[in-house]
């Protein structure tokens, strides 16, 4: 568990963790076209967030954090993407409460909720890959 001091450093998790899943997302669009309908539904998610973080932080008083490099290419799989993905919803229920907003607070829970819902997708998605055996 992360215990988070504050607003800034869970912005920054958040932030890394992001970049990591829409990296995967962006590898898994590849495989098939209900794959790429898929993970581009869920990086509109992203990029919607992205914005609304951003503007969380002018409330908060915080300044913008650097832009993150690209992360590195990411490899296709779904069992890499599931992983990435929990992080990402851990990260958001760790730092609620180092928010101290809120807004923020409910901006911030709202994203956990959509994650969470990529999450129950992505297991549906590996148990259907999985061979009847």
């Amino acid at each position: 568990m992360t215990d988070y001091a504050s607003p800034r450093e869970v912005f920054a998790a958040v932030d890394g963790f992001a970049s990591e899943v829409e990296s995967r997302l962006r590898a898994v669009a590849g495989r098939a076209p209900l794959s790429r309908k898929l993970a581009l539904s869920f990086l509109g998610d992203h990029e919607r967030h992205r914005r609304q973080r951003a503007a969380l932080l002018v409330r908060l008083g915080l300044a913008a954090a650097p832009p993150l490099p690209p992360a590195p290419a990411a490899d296709a799989s779904l069992d890499g993407l599931r992983t990435a993905q929990d992080a990402l919803v851990l990260a958001h229920a760790e730092g609620l409460s180092a928010l101290g907003d809120a807004k923020a607070v409910d901006v911030m829970a709202q994203h956990m909720v959509d994650h969470s819902r990529h999450l129950t997708l992505i297991d549906l998605w590996l148990e259907q890959e999985q061979p009847n055996g």
